[in-house]
């Protein structure tokens, strides 16, 4: 069709867009900044992880994993499968590797002609669309504080294993699930281990009544917010029972209002006194950390376990509207007022995301071609079903629905589309009808938005 398009990324996100423009015969470059497929999983987590989601909602619904593997594969079987993904279905030979790219601009003042895509290299290409799949878990959060330490610090990305420790005092900063998990393998290598933390979390188990606790968030099922709620609440209970039983306080806000922990050994090694739990950090000096209740103690490394930014190095200021550190974007994929550049993976499910990238990244690639023929950016058209938010979680219930429901109404507008192009008996190349306005509100081949209303309406009753 002339047209092609740039996938940025390479990782679990990207291969799941590259599997679908395929499947719809959409011609694309696939470039990575590194030398491997994976993401982060080939090279930003620690030699001893292991999925905190159960592989079957974590393996892409169309390739399985292999029934040897455990409930919750490691890292190396994680980096296997993706390599084995991308083999079958030939996604690695289109796939470039060290390309970084260094700016993604629009070609024109309109955002809608295409996009000038350049490379470290220097070298500059021109694509009509990019999908945004480099991921969120790679600009590194550290979080300042008065005084200096002295001992040696490092960020859980860059954690490998226990070597990577300078001496047997340790403190982990943070209690998220690289904190919980980092924690727990300083205390079983040096005897003991400290953690703080700044607020509360909800700690989920692993396993409940035998069943990995992900397969409760309701994927393929259409239950109320409220309902979910209530099932994870009765989770944590049977798991954890009395916070203060464990040195920790309740949390204080609602269980899906934060990222969930998926950990069952943090609480196990605090009922054994290898972890002590710390408050936040109030100074440094030296070796000393003061911690905000007015104790301190000794350290040797601390291990920040506090999170990551979300950036786009690449994309210009202006391009995207942020809001608490997030861009607001519709069904987390669609920039507002722009056409043809999309963002795949930038949510934090509650468990595992197999059936969530599949189906986003096929409502991409859907969109890609309704785009083809639509003058107004598909993003906005979806806005009218979805207001933009730059909310960053969201559970499997929520977000199947909404792929389900913006996968119907491309569909829908694409046959409309087609229909109107065959009444006129034909149409200008891009499928546009001789006789149809050149108004950015156009829907495809000369149908307005107002002719669209329908379709709209029934797809907000959808879900």
């Amino acid at each position: 069709m002339g047209r092609r398009y740039c996938i940025i990324g390479a990782g679990y996100t990207g291969l799941a867009v590259a599997k679908a423009y395929t499947d719809l015969g959409l011609d694309y470059d696939h470039l990575e900044a590194t030398d491997a497929i994976g993401g982060n999983w080939s090279h930003g987590v620690y030699d001893s992880t292991y999925l905190i989601s159960s592989k079957d909602v974590t393996e892409y619904l169309d390739y399985p994993m292999p029934d040897a593997y455990p409930d919750f594969p490691s890292a190396a079987q994680m980096r296997d499968y993706l390599r084995s993904f991308a083999a079958e279905f030939g996604i690695d030979r289109r796939i470039e590797f060290g390309a970084l790219v260094t700016e993604v601009a629009p070609l024109d003042e309109t955002r809608a002609a295409g996009w000038r895509v350049e490379l470290e290299s220097g070298e500059v290409r021109e694509y009509t669309g990019v999908v945004v799949a480099n991921g969120h878990y790679w600009d590194v959060n550290i979080p300042p504080y008065p005084g200096e330490f002295a001992g040696k610090q490092i960020h859980s990305k860059d954690y490998k294993r226990p070597a990577d420790l300078d001496g047997s005092r340790v403190l982990v900063v943070g209690a998220g699930n690289s904190g919980c998990d980092l924690a727990v393998e300083a205390a079983v290598t040096f005897g003991n281990s400290e953690i703080s933390l700044r607020r509360s979390y909800w700690f989920i188990p692993k396993y409940v009544f035998g069943i990995p606790s992900g397969r409760f968030d309701f994927g393929s099922v259409p239950v109320p917010k409220a309902a979910q709620e209530a099932v994870f609440r009765s989770i944590v209970a049977l798991g954890m029972g009395s916070f203060g039983s464990f040195g920790l306080q309740k949390p204080q806000h609602r269980i899906f209002d934060q990222d969930l922990v998926v950990n069952q050994q943090l609480p196990y090694f605090l009922k054994h006194g290898r972890i002590a739990v710390r408050p936040e950090i109030a100074r440094f000096d030296g070796h000393t950390v003061h911690f905000v209740d007015g104790t301190s103690g000794e350290f040797d490394t601390i291990v920040w376990a506090t999170g990551f930014r979300t950036t786009f190095p690449f994309l210009r200021d202006g391009l995207l509207e942020w809001e608490h550190g997030q861009p607001r974007l519709v069904a987390h994929t669609f920039a507002p007022g722009l056409a043809n550049l999309y963002f795949a993976g930038l949510v934090a499910p509650r468990s595992g995301a197999g059936m969530l990238l599949m189906n986003s990244s096929r409502l991409i690639a859907e969109a890609a071609l309704l785009q083809q023929e639509f003058g107004t950016p598909i993003g906005d058209l979806y806005a009218l079903l979805s207001e933009p938010s730059a909310e960053i979680l969201a559970g499997g219930p929520e977000l199947r629905w909404e792929a389900r429901r913006g996968r119907w109404l491309v569909r829908g507008a694409t046959r409309l589309a087609t229909i109107r192009t065959l009444l006129s008996g034909g149409a200008e190349p891009g499928g546009r009808s001789a006789d149809a306005a050149d108004s950015p509100g156009d829907a495809p081949g000369g149908l307005s938005v107002g002719v669209l209303r329908p379709l709209l309406a029934a797809a907000r009753r959808i879900a």
